[in-house]
């Protein structure tokens, strides 16, 4: 049951940070654009376009919701530097920048969850380990570069 929430868990992170280091596109987060991954994926010029279009939509309700998260919480910063604060008013402020903070957490994992769709069990499982092998990559060499800097 563990490994299976690990498996989850990884899964998840695969599609919402697969494209920082691996994609050459015009989005670093279109991972699906990486000759790289569309080559160990055998992705089809199909699959890619359906991977766009899902991406396009969903990235549309994210800049939205993120709006939305940032404005929320501006209108709570406000309301905390006054001098006298309604502690209800702040509360219900603090859950509607929560509500805000959700929706955007529940796109970005509807779009995991139609990426998952489009590619399929098995290649989402190898995507999982590319991410994972790219991830333990960039620690080794950050713990490489910090070896070599010079102590403070």
């Amino acid at each position: 049951m563990l490994k299976r929430a690990l498996s989850f868990m990884a899964a998840i992170l695969v599609v919402l940070t697969a494209g920082t280091g691996m994609a050459h596109s015009s989005s670093k987060w279109r991972w699906w654009q990486s000759p790289k991954i569309i080559e160990a994926l055998n992705l089809s010029p199909d699959e890619i376009n359906q991977l766009d279009d899902a991406y396009v939509a969903s990235r549309t309700r994210m800049i939205e919701y993120k709006g939305r998260v940032d404005a929320e919480r501006y209108k709570l910063e406000e309301m905390l530097v006054r001098p006298e604060i309604d502690e209800a008013t702040v509360r219900e402020q603090n859950r509607r920048m929560e509500d805000a903070r959700s929706d955007l957490a529940a796109e970005r994992f509807n779009f995991l969850l139609m990426s998952r769709k489009i590619i399929g069990y098995e290649r989402f499982q190898k995507l999982t380990e590319i991410q994972r092998q790219w991830r333990e990559a960039r620690r080794k060499k950050w713990e490489q570069k910090e070896s070599q800097s010079p102590s403070k």
